[in-house]
């Protein structure tokens, strides 16, 4: 799923999930935020990391539009538009901020668990 913005008469296909490695070092090396401090900047609606978003995605159709003269939409868009990012980060499997599901806890199995003579475990 992506978050469609549309601003300035062009829409935004937002999908931090299609960010290649060479965007995200480019939103690195001018922000210095990671991948996940980008999303959660984002749901906090952080501007730096709202005009990093959004500069990515320009730079598709103007590889030379430089950080500094992009200043990104403006906040009122964000807000009016963050449930649908919100729905695509959940689509992308909350990657910013994973949580264990409950299948995966409480198992009562674990790699930690001692094989040999006197485990408790049984087969």
């Amino acid at each position: 799923m992506t978050w469609l913005v549309t601003w300035n008469g062009r829409e935004y296909d937002v999908d931090p999930s299609e960010f290649t490695g060479l965007e995200l070092k480019l939103i690195k090396d001018r922000t210095n935020l990671s991948f996940r401090d980008l999303v959660n900047g984002i749901a906090r609606f952080d501007g730096e990391a709202v005009q990093a978003v959004f500069w990515a995605v320009a730079r598709r159709d103007e590889p030379d539009l430089k950080f500094s003269d992009f200043q990104g939409p403006p906040m009122k868009l964000v807000v009016a538009n963050i449930a649908a990012f919100n729905d695509a980060m959940e689509e992308l499997g909350k990657a910013a901020d994973p949580d264990p599901s409950p299948e995966t806890t409480g198992s009562g199995s674990s790699p930690s668990t001692p094989d040999g003579p006197g485990s408790s475990t049984t087969d």
